[in-house]
């Protein structure tokens, strides 16, 4: 199944359910969400551009409460690359800085002491080329209820007060 929407830049927006489903599965407390995320795009309350070309719509679904899309457009469409829930409006109005990822070795081992500080000493990694989105889980299923970006495009999930994932936009740009 094939949904879109078009963005105000009267660009066809494209979610797929391959996409939908790697969305929902590292941002599960947004599964019911499918024709909202796509709302969002359609009628924004507002669009901020992020470091590497894409966007993100914000829509105000409850008080206080927002639906952040993020998604990128191309010359003749676009695709939603990820989706979450923040109460932290102030994060989406400061500026970001753009990095770039390694994938030696030796940079993993560097993950050990960060490993042991978190509570569950458990995470589960994915990669999504496509959208060039890192997901990193400390705990499943990870509900999160409540998100917020850092200037520097992460998505730190939180469940309470405890940060359950953090998904790391454009990946593949950082050091």
């Amino acid at each position: 199944m094939l949904n879109s929407v078009k963005s105000k830049n009267n660009k066809l927006i494209r979610l797929t359910d391959e996409r939908w489903a790697h969305i929902t599965e590292e941002h599960c407390e947004i599964a019911g969400m499918r024709t909202d995320v796509l709302e969002t795009i359609a009628f924004p309350d507002k669009i901020v551009m992020g470091n590497a070309g894409e966007l993100l719509a914000a829509k105000e679904i409850s008080q206080g409460k927002l639906l952040i899309a993020v998604y990128r457009e191309l010359e003749r469409d676009g695709f939603i690359i990820t989706a979450f829930l923040t109460s932290k409006v102030q994060s989406l109005l400061k500026e970001k800085e753009c990095m770039a990822l390694t994938a030696d070795i030796k940079d993993f081992i560097k993950l050990v002491p960060a490993m042991k500080e978190t509570p569950s000493r458990s995470a589960w990694i994915s990669y999504d080329e496509e959208a060039d989105t890192l997901y990193v889980s400390f705990k499943k299923p990870a509900v999160a209820t409540d998100s917020e970006i850092t200037d520097d495009d992460l998505i730190v999930r939180y469940e309470g007060k405890e940060i359950v994932g953090i998904t790391i936009l454009h990946a593949s740009k950082r050091q």
